[in-house]
């Protein structure tokens, strides 16, 4: 392959090896595109009017959902493996319009907020990401039109012309790489229309919430076509800053995909699908709920001098439902995310020829307050700039795809798909912990004193976090082969068999820019500036796969089992635990070395791998007007990462911790009678972690509840945000009222039992089980809709996340909490109407 393949990696903005590097970058793209050229052009001249029916147009005749999770067109009474799929219909009916809504549809789907939005975690059977670094890979990909998200934070924005969304439950590696361990979510946008469309769909609320979405879509001669849509959506937040006086934890969403479709001849398909979102973000906060008598804030910051709650909380009164905050630093999650496809589609003899090629640029600014108050600590500490601490900074994420696939076509006893995919991330980091403005926290030279030197300033914070800076540069560079071959050894049982040959290349580059020190220059370097020995590069090949059987006993019933091998990559842990210069004990593996060095040199995290069993049916029943589906699943989950306590470092780290195990039955039903549409989904997972000795104690955590020594044993206990029991069903009745109109009532409900929001099982952490109804009436005809909606119809209040407080001093005993509360906490309605021709 040579150096360049051997040695792929991204200097930071002043290292000596950038020309080299992005020369590097030339020839690995310069040879997949000529590949790509080369392949599509023999295959394009292979191609002919004879070919075999389209495998897609053949399963559409059947007039059932047809699922993309197997890289090619299934019917989904076919599909032997766990998948949910939600139709446009099914979509509208449960008011599904951002991503984050699907987990109120999809019981085996939790999705976390933490501080910002580039650490929330998502997760299908507790399964999800506990590293927040720029890199470590997810748990969950999330596929867009056939393209793999570089960030799951970049999926956090409104569905917008959404056709299909399919969520596959377990490993699903062998088709869709390493960012797939824990299972996939693929969303299909609807496709270019053969006559002129148009929608226009408007919504408001009573509590600050507007959407408008518009699309277009039609021909421009007789072989192309194209289909473009917009959407604004604005909701205010669910928290009010009394300091800022704004509201928080809401969100702006601009939206814009397109589709420009070529079809020269029958059997050939160009497209391109550009893209761009804007998202401007007040996430994520929390508000207090409860303050023990004698609380206070500030730490080495104040003295002995600490603020009591009638001034950092003036005007705020913690109670359950509290929604008031005060600080002087609104939460920000700016983000921007733009990208292009190229898809190419060939039908020849008894095969299809795809090729997708991809470019996407993601940017994110954040900001937390860090100190989560409103006091001017300068009053305290003279060296202190004026106001409190924030921290914060900027992701920017750059990935380019290539993969190109071949599938059968036509109904011989063989269907195999294979392929070859390609793709480039590049991630950088730049984060600050000083300043409310992110400036330096510790260069005030002392008041009185011109001349003398800079004094370090205690960040006004209770846990002795100090002012760090820093820039981190990531890269992983993947190549792999897949395939899947599927066999009919009769009309009743076909064996099916998929194989994935992945070659990841990962390294990074650290630059810790308060103490001028750097890992990884020259990339790939072995030591750091301590003469630690250490690793910033990784070359790994992995293994993954699937085998099974599905067997059909009856025309309208199947029965499925398999086993899948999955995992993910390597991880650093590039966090501010690496501006850490202060020299560790005796007892560690380098004594006297830098901890921040030390730590170094433990990485990389080894990779995960899970192994999955699955058993499962599907059914169809009453002349099919009942469908139904049932799954059985375990997973076996080795060297989960996470953080967890060092005890010869005495600190928190990345690390590997242990096996983890998910099992449980996952169900869908669907009902469809003349008037009346039922669709429902449960589950129960019990996710429970088997090996965890060494975790970290949570705060205040006390010998009596487990925490001796700085650590406690979490063997045995259930993953965070993982209920065991999760269930949704939406119904809908229509009736015809004449002139062309149907009148429609939709109501729908979901249950889930308690959860932990804390990994490390803090019980102030606890959500409760809870239900929520909602409910909608409104009248259609072809061209318009109108629906007044109310959701969480009985008001029942729940939270997105919740914890102690680690901005307060707590009296012995006792500890302050907070919580962020969820979209539909309180009870609120809304018109909608939507236009269409």
């Amino acid at each position: 392959m040579g150096e360049c393949g051997r040695n792929l990696h991204v200097e930071a903005e002043l290292g000596s090896d950038g020309v080299r590097t992005k020369a590097c970058k030339r020839w690995v793209w310069r040879r997949l595109a000529v590949g790509a050229l080369w392949l599509t052009a023999v295959l394009g001249v292979a191609g002919r009017a004879d070919a075999q029916e389209n495998r897609a147009t053949q399963a559409a005749d059947s007039d059932e959902i047809i699922v993309t999770a197997a890289k090619s067109p299934q019917r989904l009474s076919d599909a032997p493996f766990s998948v949910l799929v939600l139709t446009s219909d099914a979509l509208d009916r449960a008011r599904i319009q951002d991503f984050e809504d699907l987990t109120t549809i999809a019981p085996s789907l939790t999705i976390t907020r933490t501080s910002q939005p580039a650490n929330t975690s998502i997760a299908i059977r507790g399964i999800g990401t506990y590293a927040f670094t720029i890199a470590a890979e997810p748990s969950v990909a999330v596929i867009i039109d056939g393209v793999s998200q570089s960030s799951q934070a970049a999926a956090l924005t409104s569905l917008i012309d959404v056709a299909q969304v399919e969520v596959l439950r377990g490993p699903q590696n062998s088709l869709f790489g390493e960012a797939a361990s824990a299972g996939v979510v693929i969303i299909t946008t609807a496709p270019v229309s053969d006559t002129l469309t148009g929608r226009l769909d408007v919504l408001r609320t009573d509590d600050g919430e507007e959407r408008i979405e518009a699309m277009l879509s039609g021909p421009l001669s007789d072989d192309l076509g194209f289909r473009i849509a917009g959407g604004f959506s604005e909701y205010r937040g669910g928290l009010y800053n009394l300091a800022t006086r704004n509201w928080v934890n809401g969100q702006i969403d601009v939206n814009i995909r397109a589709r420009l479709e070529w079809r020269p001849d029958a059997h050939t398909v160009f497209a391109i699908t550009p893209h761009w979102t804007r998202t401007d973000g007040t996430c994520c906060t929390a508000a207090e709920t409860f303050l023990p008598v004698g609380a206070s804030t500030g730490g080495a910051a104040t003295g002995p001098d600490r603020i009591a709650p009638e001034v950092f909380l003036e005007g705020i009164t913690p109670a359950p439902d509290n929604r008031f905050v005060r600080m002087d630093v609104d939460p920000r999650g700016d983000a921007e995310d733009a990208g292009a496809a190229l898809h190419f589609e060939r039908e020849g003899p008894g095969f299809v020829f795809t090729s997708i090629t991809s470019f996407n640029e993601y940017r994110l600014e954040d900001l937390q307050d860090t100190d989560s108050t409103a006091i001017d600590f300068s009053l305290y500490q003279s060296v202190s700039p004026s106001g409190g601490s924030a921290n914060g900074g900027r992701f920017d994420i750059t990935s380019a795809t290539q993969e190109l696939r071949i599938n059968s076509a036509g109904s011989g006893p063989w269907q195999f798909v294979a392929g070859l995919y390609a793709s480039e991330t590049r991630s950088r980091r730049y984060f600050v912990r000083g300043s409310n403005a992110l400036d330096d926290y510790n260069t005030t030279t002392p008041v009185g004193q011109p001349g003398a030197p800079p004094v370090p300033a205690s960040l006004p914070t209770t846990n002795g976090t100090t002012y760090s800076r820093y820039l981190a540069h990531a890269e992983a560079v993947n190549y792999a082969i897949f395939g899947q071959v599927d066999y009919a050894v009769s009309d009743r049982l076909d064996l099916f068999a998929g194989l994935r040959i992945n070659q990841e290349e990962t390294s990074y580059r650290f630059d810790d820019l308060v103490n001028g020190v750097v890992f990884g220059s020259p990339r790939c370097s072995s030591a750091s500036p301590s003469g630690t020995p250490i690793s910033t590069c990784s070359d790994e090949t992995a293994v993954t796969g699937r085998v099974g059987a599905r067997y059909r006993p009856s025309p309208d019933l199947m029965v499925f089992g398999h086993y899948s091998r999955g995992g993910k990559g390597v991880a650093y842990d590039l966090t501010s635990i690496l501006t850490t210069r202060t020299p560790t004990s005796a007892t560690s593996a380098y004594p006297g070395r830098p901890l921040a060095d030390v730590v170094a040199s433990m990485q990389p995290v080894p990779a995960e791998s899970i192994d999955n069993f699955e058993i499962g049916f599907r059914g169809a029943f009453w002349n099919d007007a009942l469908s139904l589906s049932v799954t059985a699943f375990h997973m076996d989950i080795e060297n989960l990462q996470a953080q967890s306590r060092d005890l010869l470092l005495a600190q928190n780290i990345l690390n590997s911790v242990g096996r983890v195990t998910s099992e449980g039955v996952e169900a869908e039903l669907t009902l469809q009678l003349d008037r009346l549409t039922v669709q429902a989904a449960g589950a129960y997972v019990r996710a429970i972690i088997d090996e965890f000795p060494n975790a970290s104690c949570y705060r205040g955590q006390s010998p009596a509840e487990g925490c001796v020594g700085g650590v406690q044993d979490l063997s045995g206990r259930t993953l965070f945000n993982a209920p065991e029991w999760n269930f949704a069903v939406n119904a809908q009745y229509d009736h015809p009222v004449g002139a062309g109109a149907t009148v429609f009532l939709t109501v729908g409900y979901r249950w889930q039992s308690d959860v932990m929001f804390s990994l490390l099982q803090d019980p102030a952490s606890r959500q409760s089980s809870f239900g929520i109804a909602d409910l909608a009436l409104g009248v259609r005809t072809d061209r318009w809709r109108a629906t007044a909606f109310v959701h969480n119809a009985f008001d029942t209040s729940h939270s997105l996340n919740a914890g102690r407080s680690a901005h307060i001093n707590n009296p012995p005993g006792a500890f302050a909490t907070n919580w962020r509360p969820a979209r539909d906490a309180d009870r609120y309605w809304g018109m909608r109407l939507t236009y269409q021709f």
